[in-house]
């Protein structure tokens, strides 16, 4: 683990030097006044008292946003001197959430997949691309935020994984990337419950549960700030177990495939670095088993290209094996990592022990 904790260190020190380049100050623009309105998902009826539940989705249009402020922040991704544009996201912010005063980020719990980023394209395109994709970094998830002032950006509701009992939901905007603008620090309440709605995704099956290694979940959603989430019917629990949904089991007489569908895509902060695996195969070949899965061809591409890659071999006792021809669970299967696992980061946190891997049906 402290290989992948000095990588990402060392990308955070790389990307600083990368931006120190200068850039012209914006013009002068005219005063602007922030406001936004939130509708529903058909983008015209006003939100209102609407009772909404997870899976939801609603519209935000936001107006008087000056697209060359916010030059302060980070300076990664975007460059310093560069507007950093502005988030937009839903959450139970507590009461004192206002980065202008001086509220802690630990204030403002959301769900920073669900999280907008409204930036100019004239800022956009002042983000490097090399070394690193950071440019691809801020265009995911991003909107445009118009010379006039003004975006339009979808958020779906999701449940934050820490809510706080004096909690407020709504949609919040403020600076992003750490730029601080008070007249940006807008809130907008809504009803929502956390109870499953028509629109809430139905949990997907979990039928193989691996955690990878002992760090991998804690390396990405704690030291590296970022989050590790599952989609097209794989997930993530709270502590960091991953699972795909079974697709096909040919395993008879000791030899076949178990097939997994679903996608886990593994990100730092900002995605400075992205990974994804997908689409896990077990390949059964007597009381030895190989786990492969589609990865990032790179450490920041995370699904846009991705390779086949055996990960670890399994070892199974015959028992088990007759256990999997029958459709029946087998838990806590021996893993351990292969050498050459890639992208780099993945095969850094591929150095250690791996964590045993479960089959359930």
């Amino acid at each position: 683990m402290k290989s992948a904790r000095f990588i990402f260190i060392a990308l955070l020190a790389l990307c600083t030097a990368v931006s120190g380049a200068v850039f012209a100050a914006p013009a002068q623009a005219a005063p602007y006044q922030p406001a936004i309105e939130v509708f529903l998902s058909d983008g015209v009826t006003p939100a209102g008292q609407t009772q909404f539940h997870p899976g939801d989705t609603v519209v935000v249009k936001g107006r008087g946003f000056d697209p060359n402020a916010n030059t302060d922040g980070l300076p990664v991704p975007v460059p310093p001197g560069v507007p950093h544009g502005t988030f937009i996201t839903f959450g139970p912010f507590e009461p004192n959430w206002r980065p202008s005063k001086g509220a802690p980020e630990s204030s403002r719990p959301t769900d920073r997949a669900q999280t907008k980023w409204a930036i100019s394209d004239a800022a956009l395109n002042q983000v490097p691309d090399t070394p690193f994709a950071m440019r691809r970094t801020v265009r995911v998830g991003s909107v445009p935020l118009h010379r006039d002032g003004t975006f339009t950006a979808k958020v779906k509701l999701t449940t934050p994984k820490d809510v706080p009992a004096n909690g407020r939901w709504g949609i919040y905007t403020f600076g992003a990337a750490d730029a601080v603008n008070a007249s940006q620090e807008l809130f907008v309440p809504l009803n929502y419950s956390t109870a499953d709605g028509p629109n809430t995704p139905k949990p997907a099956p979990k039928n193989l549960v691996w955690s990878y290694s002992p760090n991998f979940y804690s390396t990405f959603a704690g030291s590296a700030q970022g989050a590790v989430v599952g989609k097209d019917g794989a997930a993530v629990d709270k502590n960091g177990k991953l699972s795909y949904e079974l697709t096909s089991n040919t395993v008879q007489n000791g030899k076949g495939e178990l097939r997994y569908s679903g996608a886990v895509v593994a990100y730092t902060r900002f995605h400075l670095y992205e990974i994804a695996m997908v689409d896990p195969i077990i390949r059964v070949n007597g009381t030895k088993a190989v786990l492969s899965m589609k990865t990032s061809t790179t450490d920041q591409n995370g699904t846009d290209v991705l390779r086949r890659v055996d990960v670890a071999d399994l070892t199974l006792t015959r028992a088990q094996l007759a256990r999997l021809a029958q459709d029946a669970d087998v838990t806590g299967i021996p893993a351990a990592f292969r050498p050459g696992v890639t992208p780099p980061l993945l095969g850094a946190l591929s150095q250690g022990s791996a964590s045993p891997v479960s089959v359930l049906f």
